[in-house]
């Protein structure tokens, strides 16, 4: 790269970056220069002057810094998988136990989370050590109205009609209650029948435990 070059380059991109909102997600191939040699030695020259951070391979972030935190606000795993999902404009729904932890049933925080997409499969290792796997699925998945119910039926998908326990029950309960009747009716028949003869003996108060 030639040295007047090389400035121009690192300049028109430091100025795109410091456009950008601080706490935005990218990607390398935001910036309109061919060659991605070049946007990869004028990236790396901004990290290690801490205007950007790197999340991964081929994503980067515009750092916010936290005053209370005292320190920069790291985006959830979710935040990064819906840029993506945005960048290639496709649709996206949490699974597995992500759903999990999401809707409250679990406590334990993933550090893989899975969300069912329309758009690539792929898996994404992220710097830190956190992973988000995009599993291509069905329209009928992503076709919810209601991300509660969305949420709920990943989540006992994830569980298993025959492992579902009565200790499973009060929190099932309390989030299928919590969601709309008319969200209800529009989804419900978008899960399967078990899940929808549980929720029909959950409206009718008929269930104690399972």
């Amino acid at each position: 790269m030639k040295k007047k070059e090389e400035v121009s380059q690192t300049q028109q991109i430091r100025k795109q970056v410091q456009t950008m909102k601080k706490g935005t997600i990218f990607f390398s191939d935001a910036f309109s220069y061919e060659n991605k040699a070049v946007i990869r030695v004028v990236l790396s020259r901004l990290i290690a002057e801490g205007l950007i951070e790197r999340l991964g391979a081929g994503i980067y972030l515009h750092p916010k810094h936290s005053k209370v935190l005292q320190k920069n606000v790291t985006p959830s795993i979710e935040e990064i998988a819906r840029a993506v999902a945005e960048k290639e404009k496709s649709r996206l729904a949490p699974s597995g136990s992500y759903a999990l932890y999401k809707i409250g049933l679990s406590t334990q925080v993933p550090t893989v989370a899975v969300f069912l997409t329309d758009g690539s499969p792929r898996k994404l290792v992220l710097k830190d050590g956190r992973t988000v796997v995009f599993k291509r699925t069905m329209a009928r998945n992503l076709s919810f109205a209601s991300k509660s119910m969305q949420l709920l039926v990943a989540s006992l998908k994830e569980i298993g009609e025959a492992n579902l326990t009565a200790e499973h029950m009060p929190k099932i309960r309390k989030i299928f209650e919590a969601i709309p009747e008319h969200e209800y009716k529009a989804d419900r028949n978008l899960a399967p029948e078990w899940m929808q003869k549980l929720f029909m003996r959950i409206k009718k108060q008929k269930v104690p435990g399972i």
